[in-house]
């Protein structure tokens, strides 16, 4: 497995992890209030990693295309 390969994997293990929180801490949950800001913020930062292995896997791409 190339290392891009590997970074997409991590970025499917990131999504389920983020689709795992959201139907962990449903609005219906009962401590959903207690938990939404700390959740939040781990959703948030789950999605923004995923978009910085995006733009590592775009360069590694470019270079890949350079040679």
């Amino acid at each position: 497995m190339d290392d891009i390969q590997k970074l997409i994997a991590i970025q499917e293990e990131l999504k389920q992890i983020g689709e795992r929180l959201g139907e962990l801490f449903t609005t219906n949950h009962p401590r959903c209030m207690d938990v939404f800001e700390d959740i939040g913020a781990a959703g948030y930062y789950i999605q923004e990693a995923g978009y910085r292995l995006e733009a590592a896997k775009r360069t590694l791409q470019d270079d890949g295309e350079e040679t």
